[in-house]
């Protein structure tokens, strides 16, 4: 999918020379942040790229994204709010 976005490295803080625990806090939630982001595109990538119209995929969803809905037999596409078919309608 072209717009799935590449996750960026987190900006990690600068360590202190003595133990801090608002060090600690910030590298955890730096670190947080970014594997949540991973989580995020990689769901988005698993999601089935066919199936019935009950097993549409409902998160991780990206604009344009394409699911081959078997029960109607025809490819659909996300639009950010709804399924939609080749001609726009929504399905």
């Amino acid at each position: 999918m072209s717009n799935v976005r590449r996750p960026k490295a987190p900006n990690l803080p600068i360590p202190t020379i003595a133990y801090s625990q608002t060090y600690t806090e910030s590298f955890s939630n730096a670190l947080r942040l970014y594997f949540n982001t991973i989580d995020s595109v990689i769901n988005g990538l698993l999601s089935p790229d066919a199936g019935t119209t009950a097993a549409r995929p409902t998160a991780g969803l990206q604009i344009g994204q394409q699911y081959f809905d078997t029960t109607i037999n025809r490819p659909i596409w996300w639009d950010g709010t709804n399924w939609i078919n080749a001609a726009g309608t929504v399905v």
